[in-house]
């Protein structure tokens, strides 16, 4: 063996010892990240630019096991003079499409829950002073578009907001209750005095409504009023309408009976009235 032959044989064997020590010194890329700079802090953007066509995209993290895909720290403070510009408050995170198309997707498979937003360190502590997210948007979302709220539709809130008012007031049966005052039943929105006062002309009647601070009833409120248990009209009562002079007939006020019968009465004339609120 010649010299040179010698030389090169030794210079494989070491080599080829020296490969196993070099190979067990690396880091396996698939079984433990490798940190980019290796040492201290990037000082400006790492860019991927990509021109992929529909469904492919300039980067892909995906994790095969139980872990997740990606996660992103930052120390980006807030400027709630400029919430929407990235400039004065920069995100952790920003989605921006140049084009027309979405800006983002976010899919669960199988989950009941697609998403948390979490404002605070956890999420069991309410904040009220914090709000999930800001948007200008105004069109109708399909799927967040309520037509519940407590599992109630906007019509059953308002008949059972209705039926709680009528509750505490007595249920307009007579009685009055927690809004009518006593001796008085809710009746076309106003509390009407359950008994009705001694006759009296039209000019006095109106005076002592008024010194009660109430006001006489008109007759369509009468006609509905004398439906209810608490109220009986006898023959006629005086209602607040006044009819216009005739040749035939000089100005009066009309009254209105139990049965329904509506008649006219001069306003000198004196006839039962009765008082209302509202």
């Amino acid at each position: 063996m010649s010299r040179r032959t010698s030389m090169i044989v030794t210079i494989s064997a070491v080599a080829l010892l020296a490969a196993p020590l070099a190979l067990a010194g690396t880091r396996d890329p698939l079984r433990e990240g490798i940190r980019n700079p290796v040492s201290g802090n990037a000082t400006q953007e790492t860019q991927v630019i990509a021109r992929t066509g529909k469904d492919t995209y300039g980067t892909r993290q995906s994790n095969l096991g139980g872990g997740g895909g990606a996660i992103y720290g930052c120390r980006s403070t807030l400027d709630t003079s400029g919430i929407g510009d990235p400039k004065k408050s920069t995100p952790c995170i920003r989605v921006n499409n140049l084009s027309g198309g979405k800006a983002f997707d976010f899919q669960a498979r199988t989950g009941r829950i697609v998403g948390i937003f979490q404002a605070g360190n956890s999420l069991t502590s309410p904040r009220p002073d914090a709000a999930p997210f800001v948007t200008n948007a105004t069109a109708t979302a399909v799927g967040l578009n309520a037509d519940r709220v407590d599992s109630l539709h906007a019509n059953e809130i308002v008949t059972q907001a209705a039926n709680a008012a009528v509750a505490a007031i007595g249920g307009g049966g007579g009685g009055g209750g927690g809004v009518c005052p006593a001796n008085t039943t809710l009746a076309a929105g106003g509390c009407l005095e359950t008994s009705a006062r001694a006759g009296q002309s039209y000019a006095d009647a109106a005076a002592a409504c008024g010194a009660a601070g109430r006001r006489l009833v008109p007759p369509d409120v009468l006609l509905g009023a004398r439906t209810l248990s608490a109220i009986n009209l006898g023959s006629g009562e005086m209602s607040a309408d006044i009819t216009a002079a005739t040749l035939a007939l000089s100005q009066g006020y009309a009254t209105v009976s139990d049965a329904g019968a509506i008649a006219v009465e001069a306003l000198g004339s004196t006839s039962p009235f009765r008082c209302i609120t509202g």
